[in-house]
């Protein structure tokens, strides 16, 4: 493993000056230690009795708080990726099938019009109507077992 080079940052949070080591740009560090002061001003001013340390203990379970409630939201938008995906699957192999009874269909109608039955073009578009609405009854038949299961 790769270690990246250590950056040293200089802050001052609340009057006081840390140095920071760690891999994150001095602009993300800039971003980090202005919000850190905005906060800190905040919890201040909203309960002056605190003393610093007192509302820098309260910005850090705030931002823990904030944090474990993103890591909740990543964990549950990874479960419905990984339900969405499933649906995509579902999909397409229900495309693939009704790809394979349109080719059956054509394959139907080859075979129709080989055996010397040549239908009229009145017979043909008939046909050609029936089935639609076969096919749309078997996608409706489909649709309705796949919310069957999805209940």
């Amino acid at each position: 493993m790769v270690q990246e080079d250590k950056k040293r940052y200089k802050a001052k949070i609340a009057g006081n000056a840390f140095t920071i080591i760690g891999n994150e740009s001095h602009y993300h560090m800039d971003i980090v230690n202005d919000l850190a002061n905005e906060q800190l001003e905040l919890i201040m001013g909203q309960s002056p009795t605190l003393t610093r340390e007192q509302a820098s203990i309260l910005l850090a379970v705030n931002t823990l708080s904030i944090q474990v409630k993103q890591q909740e939201l990543i964990l549950d938008q990874r479960d419905e990726i990984v339900d969405l995906k499933k649906e995509i699957a579902k999909v397409a192999e229900l495309e693939d099938r009704l790809s394979k009874i349109e080719e059956r269909e054509k394959e139907a109608r080859k075979a129709v019009i080989t055996e010397n039955r040549q239908l009229t073009e009145d017979e043909m578009l008939n046909h050609i109507e029936v089935q639609k609405v076969l096919n749309q009854q078997v996608k409706e038949k489909i649709q309705k077992n796949n919310n069957q299961k999805k209940k």
